[in-house]
């Protein structure tokens, strides 16, 4: 499936072991701040101003860090109820 409704829909943060995975990551993400920021909320890639999607979702709807996303995305199973939300709030059949 290459809809990135999850990419569109749902907030996405990065890990500071993402960040050093993927370095566009600190470049396209915004800081979490301090008082917020947990083991696994240290960068926010969506929502982000004047985004309207993640900044790496391409306008083929697939992603252009596909092999160096955060872990909350390799998580993210196709299919799974989360997947069919993110596609019913989007209006995707």
């Amino acid at each position: 499936m290459d809809c990135g409704a999850c990419c569109r829909c749902f907030p996405i943060f990065a890990t500071e072991e993402d960040a050093a995975l993927e370095p566009q990551i600190k470049e396209k993400g915004i800081r979490v701040e301090n008082f917020l920021r947990t083991d696994r909320v240290a960068y926010r890639m969506y929502p982000l101003p004047f985004l309207d999607a993640c900044a790496f979702l391409k306008e083929d709807k697939l992603c252009r860090i596909y092999e160096t996303r955060p872990e909350v995305c390799r998580k993210f199973e196709p299919g799974s109820d989360q997947c069919i939300e993110a596609r019913h709030r989007l209006g995707i059949a």
